[in-house]
């Protein structure tokens, strides 16, 4: 069994998943990490998401949307990220 982890998830390799509770975690903490940089605005490089258009940034800021990219217009595709641990790994996904 063996770990994968990109360099973009620092304190995961870390751990060394045995179980499936250790892989659910690694999955949770990788969960967490994708949340809290997407929210801040930033990319999977950690620059931040290209500006909006002009229009569509004045047509998010009437409806009092933040018209800074974090793709939190509604916080349902960020909540939707599930983790599904196995006794081999774990995958993120989205629910439909």
């Amino acid at each position: 069994m063996g770990l994968s982890v990109t360099r973009n998830f620092g304190p995961l390799t870390d751990i060394r998943p045995v179980t499936r509770a250790d892989w659910a975690r690694v999955g949770r903490l990788a969960r967490e990490r994708i949340v809290t940089r997407t929210v801040s605005g930033r990319d999977v490089s950690g620059a931040a998401f290209a500006p909006y258009s002009e229009g569509y940034r004045l047509a998010k800021g009437r409806i009092g949307a933040s018209s800074v990219p974090n793709l939190q217009l509604s916080g349902e595709m960020l909540r939707a990220i599930t983790v599904e641990a196995d006794d081999d790994g774990v995958t993120l996904a989205f629910s439909s």
